[in-house]
């Protein structure tokens, strides 16, 4: 009966042709963690962060979730409020989600800071810093995304507002005691996570993670209090051994440098913004938009406004490459409506000229070129679809934006890969879970073209079974053989498409999954997983 299981592991392992196998014929062949994982902090209460929580919990971790919002829900958490504007051109990826602020040197936690007679607009800037709305406009919709084991009423229709989601997610959360409102010790919101360091012993090895935590209390509308602490100081968990990355891929906006675009954001930035600070496409009513992008919020943005704008033009850039963000560009094009122009990328904006008494006209002088070298004019707002780039602000140490797309740090050199070098990618991950210079760091839901309720659920058993010891990762050095093999079949170039799945690449890791950790339970211990996930024991 074991032999038959194995067998029809193997297959499903190798059939799906995503990694080579990882099956052991030692134990010393395996990746041996430096120190016992027992406490874990996990970034993020949206759908990723809970689903860990319920795996690790399961699993008999200790284990807290920090969230810089007020409430569960990730990017379902929609408000009409708008985050800060957008910086043109981008900063640099270590400060573009938001710039750490942490307490003065030598100052013991916890500690806080109070703040009198501040204007009311310097406090509302100060609390969107620290909370981040969420890039969702009013009107988006989803299908039926879910977690197990928590089915949909009956009556919920097949396309959902941001509503339903938001409190099916917060529900989520309060089925296992971790909502905002739920008291739990377990859980801390309006918390940010302003740095993670390693934790030495007096030997000076390293034996865990310390994390230094910081809170916005607006206490009146002139006046706020920040409050830092880290973890040991509270007496609760001292410090931490694993954290899991669960902070969302949607915080840090992309705004291309082309020619000319920041004098114009100078000029008019309430006229240039970012995708993620639309709501609502009544405040576009009989003007002439310009929408940059060509993937799911320019195409989506730019048919909503349609039937409120006087016009609206949308520019996309010539992609000849047949990849999958191509298809998925191509998708997203066919529902454009006939009344949106599609316009070439854009070479440049040209200098707006400094008129007085030129409120009135706002931009609709200034001129823009195409590609082609077509100029067009009369523009009432620009939308910059552009996406986003990924961020861990609070994980300076591994950041190094002076490499350029495709560099590495040498071998043999003493500093660690990097996981953020441009913010296109992440990197120096093993299977995008694990970062392999220390796979005490997980990661879930970084991906693109994945199901992200779905495939969070993969993600975080997995995490929790390889540091439970159920499952065993392979040797450093075959983890980077893997990586660098991974790297070659994208076409040798770090992007985007090394972190995109797509519906088939998604499938197929999720059969690898499946074979390797039930391959690893019926050696090691632990339950057996179902590809349509669920936990079952050997009748599955």
């Amino acid at each position: 009966m074991y032999l038959q299981i194995i067998s029809l592991l193997s297959f499903l392992t190798v059939a799906s042709g995503v990694q080579e196998p990882l099956y052991y014929n030692e134990h010393s062949s395996s990746y041996q963690f430096k120190w016992p994982i027992r406490k874990v902090a996990i970034v993020g209460a949206g759908a990723g962060g809970l689903v860990a929580y319920r795996e690790l919990t399961q699993l008999g971790f200790e284990v807290r979730i920090f969230e810089r919002d007020s409430v569960s829900g990730g990017n379902w958490h929609y408000t009409d409020e708008t985050p800060l504007h957008s910086p043109v051109p981008n900063l640099d990826i270590s400060e573009a989600d938001f710039r750490p602020h942490l307490p003065p040197d030598d100052i013991q936690l916890p500690y806080e800071q109070i703040f009198d007679d501040l204007e009311p607009k310097v406090v509302e800037e100060l609390r969107k810093d620290h909370r981040a709305p969420t890039p969702i406009w009013s009107s988006l919709t989803s299908t039926g995304p879910k977690v197990s084991p928590l089915p949909w009423p009956d009556y919920i229709p097949l396309t959902l507002t941001h509503n339903h989601i938001q409190r099916y997610v917060r529900t989520f959360a309060s089925l296992h005691g971790v909502n905002s409102n739920d008291g739990s010790l377990n859980a801390s919101y309006n918390t940010r996570v302003e740095r993670v360091d390693k934790r030495y012993n007096t030997e000076g090895e390293a034996v865990g993670w310390t994390v230094t935590l910081r809170q916005f209390i607006q206490t009146k509308e002139s006046s706020c209090k920040i409050r830092w602490w880290a973890e040991a100081s509270r007496g609760y968990l001292r410090d931490f051994d694993a954290v899991v990355l669960a902070s969302g891929r949607f915080n840090a906006p992309n705004a291309p440098d082309i020619p000319g675009l920041a004098q114009w954001d100078e000029l008019y930035p309430q006229h240039v913004t970012h995708s993620r600070e639309y709501r609502h496409q009544n405040e576009f009513v009989n003007q002439t938009v310009l929408v940059i992008g060509g993937s799911v919020s320019g195409t989506e943005i730019a048919e909503e406004i349609s039937s409120t704008a006087n016009k609206v033009f949308l520019s996309i850039r010539s992609n000849n490459d047949d990849s999958l963000v191509s298809e998925v560009r191509k998708m997203h094009l066919s529902r454009v409506p006939k009344n949106v122009s599609i316009v070439p990328e854009i070479r440049s904006f040209h200098e707006l000229p400094r008129l007085a008494n030129n409120d009135d006209l706002g931009m609709r002088p200034g001129v823009i070129e195409l590609a082609n070298g077509t100029l067009l004019q009369g523009f009432d707002r620009i939308i910059l679809a552009t996406g986003f780039r990924y961020t861990l602000p609070f994980f300076p140490q591994y950041q190094n934006s002076s490499l350029r797309v495709n560099e590495t740090i040498p071998v043999g050199s003493g500093q660690p890969q990097p996981l953020l070098t441009d913010g296109t990618h992440i990197r120096s991950l093993h299977m995008d879970l694990f970062y392999i210079e220390e796979p005490t760091l997980g990661s879930i839901n970084f991906n693109l073209g994945i199901e992200t309720f779905l495939y969070s659920e993969f993600s975080a058993v997995v995490i929790g079974k390889v540091w439970a010891d159920e499952a065993k990762l392979p040797s450093t050095q075959h983890m980077w053989h893997l990586h660098w093999k991974r790297l070659k079949d994208a076409g040798g170039k770090y992007g985007r498409n090394l972190v995109t799945l797509g519906k088939e690449k998604q499938a197929e890791m999720i059969r690898y999954i499946v074979g390797w950790l039930n391959h690893d339970a019926l050696r090691y211990g632990g339950r057996l997983v179902c590809l349509y996930f669920c936990y079952c024991h050997f009748g599955c």
